[in-house]
């Protein structure tokens, strides 16, 4: 439960970081929501397989952790991060290059496309660490660290998400709005990586 319930939380607040997102766009009309909609599945087909791979990795942590085996487990680690990075990186690229072809598939009409683009492309700014952040949160899940996995969970989508997209709405409009997503992204990635350092010296000690 411990362990499981941070988890959760996780997609609850993918869920509320949705709702807050288009009560904050509707001011702007119907084609700024429909276009922000598509952004974020283009996000997704960075967000997706990243996460995959987070939770892929996760019981091989989980066991070489039990074990105490900490060479497995770092080894284990190590090639996660490197080989996430350099996914995050491909993927990103990839959909940064063909986003207007991504957009296309969803939108015909020329202003929602238009913003669809220039959101997709303020989202991917934090691809390249999307990789990194679930590795790590999926690593203190299997060290059993629940606290931190909770902090991790209610950050991103919680309580570093909310003030970031008042504040960037606040003092950029439309597009601050769809900028606290990545915004939020690098400060819990910061966030994962304090964590680990601090809990993996006391697991390992």
């Amino acid at each position: 439960m411990a362990i499981g319930i941070p988890a959760s939380l996780t997609s609850m607040m993918m869920c509320v970081s949705d709702v807050l997102l288009n009560g904050q766009m509707a001011q702007y009309g119907d084609l700024p929501i429909a276009a922000v909609g598509v952004a974020r599945k283009v996000m997704m087909v960075v967000g997706m397989v990243q996460i995959g791979l987070g939770q892929g990795v996760q019981p091989l942590l989980g066991y070489s952790y039990g074990a105490g085996n900490r060479e497995r487990f770092q080894k284990i680690l190590r090639f996660s991060l490197v080989f996430s990075t350099i996914l995050s990186a491909v993927i990103t690229a990839a959909c940064y290059i063909w986003t207007d072809n991504i957009a296309g598939i969803f939108l015909e009409d020329a202003a929602a496309f238009n913003y669809s683009v220039t959101f997709a492309r303020i989202l991917l700014t934090s691809g390249l660490v999307f990789g990194v952040l679930y590795v790590l949160t999926n690593a203190l899940q299997a060290m059993g660290a629940a606290i931190s996995s909770l902090i991790l969970s209610i950050s991103r989508q919680g309580v570093v998400y909310i003030p970031t997209l008042f504040i960037l709405g606040a003092v950029f409009g439309m597009n601050g709005f769809v900028a606290a997503q990545p915004a939020a992204d690098i400060i819990s990635f910061t966030l994962a990586v304090v964590l680990y350092l601090l809990i993996s010296r006391k697991a390992f000690s």
